[in-house]
């Protein structure tokens, strides 16, 4: 920052102007108050939109509300009408609507209806930027139409093209149009579209049609085939690294992680999750108490316990994962498919604990031969020990496989079921079985 803030106001703004958004928002970030308010001074709208929507969202917010509100007008105005819902509904709810007041009439009215819409909608991040042509235009009134209608913020790579009744036909793209010599036809170049959004795909239906279809560009369609907007990558991979950072962060039990955050507040954050994991864990202890006989008694057991609670805690993981990721794309919406996939992942942990218990068995009994551990018989211990790791990862995968449902049928995000409390519950089971086995073997 240091490097910007040396030169002087007209050198800066010719740099800022050469700078890619993200650079300057990297900067802006760690940057005094005085410095960060002189980079947006001097730099263009359309360049300051771009910046603030890389900044965290209370910093943006912040330096928003202090500019006046003819500036404000003007800020909105620049916004894609994708971001500019982003960035609006960002603030409180009371905000929102003195912002909305900011706005002309008809662009109220786009807004109004796309806040309207359901956030696991994929029509939740389309915008209306978009242009269309007439599909009797020739290509010279069509590159016209591009040049003197289309505004900063429209989407011109592909052009829809409609028929008198605005229904969409096809689409024309920017590259072929300017190839294309003026005595082409425009239906020579316009490519039909049969896959297409509609208002009632969900997120992860639009995320499919995306990896499908290999598009830059979807559009949204209504029953009668008009355009009610458009969806871009762009919008579609934004939204799909947000989740994903977002299971990650619940899933490690980190809360409503912000780079902007200090210490002491990520510390809260994670605070809760670390104290309930620590209460089960006394839980653990305070039950493992019931089998202190058998621990003195079969002190080998000892020897064999952090491969017990590994691999508990391995399987689970797998299937809690798999159950989550299902649960997340809409594939377990049904009691067919929820049966489907509850029947599989058993099976699979089944075999899994079976093929690992067996081979626990053989390598610790192959281990105890040698090795004088006590009194006890090395087939018995070894015996223990395979049950034992078949039964705590069977039951684990198990868990893995109901709890993210459950919680899911309970309105509770099933990401949490990844967290430190399943984790704890995985080695209650565990340990449950494995001393469980272990004094009906040796002491009943």
């Amino acid at each position: 920052m240091k490097d910007l803030m040396i030169l002087n106001d007209a050198h800066l703004k010719k740099t800022l102007a050469k700078m890619h958004p993200y650079d300057i928002a990297a900067k802006m970030k760690d940057a005094s108050s005085d410095a960060q308010m002189r980079l947006i001074r001097l730099m263009a709208l359309n360049k300051t939109v771009a910046v603030f929507s890389e900044l965290p969202s209370a910093v943006s917010r912040h330096y928003f509300s202090l500019l006046p509100e003819a500036q404000k007008k003007q800020f909105l105005e620049a916004f894609e009408m994708d971001d500019l819902k982003t960035f609006i509904t960002s603030f409180e709810d009371d905000y929102q609507v003195y912002l909305l007041s900011l706005l002309a009439p008809s662009k109220q009215v786009t807004l109004k209806v796309l806040m309207s819409y359901d956030q696991e909608k994929i029509a939740t991040i389309m915008s209306t930027n978009f242009v269309t042509i007439k599909a009797n235009t020739t290509i010279k009134d069509t590159t016209a139409h591009i040049i003197n209608s289309s505004k900063y913020n429209d989407f011109v790579d592909d052009i829809f093209v409609i028929d008198e009744n605005d229904a969409l036909i096809g689409s024309v793209t920017l590259k072929d149009l300017i190839s294309a010599r003026a005595d082409d036809s425009l239906d020579s170049i316009t490519y039909t579209i049969n896959n297409y959004l509609t208002l009632n795909d969900s997120l992860n239906e639009g995320y499919k049609k995306f990896e499908n279809y290999a598009k830059n560009v979807l559009p949204v369609l209504d029953g009668n085939r008009h355009i009610i907007g458009i969806v871009t990558a762009d919008d579609v991979l934004d939204i799909m690294v947000s989740e994903h950072e977002e299971d990650i962060h619940k899933m490690t039990g980190v809360g409503d992680y912000n780079e902007s955050s200090n210490a002491f507040k990520r510390s809260f954050q994670r605070m809760p999750w670390l104290v309930i994991s620590v209460l089960l864990n006394l839980v653990i202890a305070a039950l493992l108490s019931v089998f202190e006989k058998t621990l003195v008694e079969v002190i080998a057991l000892i020897m064999f316990q952090p491969m017990i609670l590994g691999m508990a805690g391995n399987i689970g993981t797998q299937s809690i994962a798999v159950t989550i990721l299902k649960l997340n794309q809409d594939e377990l919406t049904g009691k067919h498919d929820e049966k489907k996939h509850i029947g599989k992942e058993l099976s699979i942990g089944l075999l899994n604990s079976v093929a690992v218990g067996l081979g626990g068995f053989l390598i610790s009994f192959a281990i105890l031969s040698f090795i004088n551990m006590g009194s006890h018989s090395p087939l018995l211990l070894a015996l223990t020990i395979g049950v034992s790791l078949m039964g705590g990862m069977f039951v684990s995968a198990a868990a893995g496989v109901f709890i993210p449902i459950i919680l899911e049928k309970m309105k509770v995000d099933p990401a949490i079921a990844s967290g430190p409390i399943i984790s704890t519950l995985n080695d209650l089971f565990a340990l449950l079985i494995y001393f469980g086995i272990a004094t009906l073997i040796f002491l009943l």
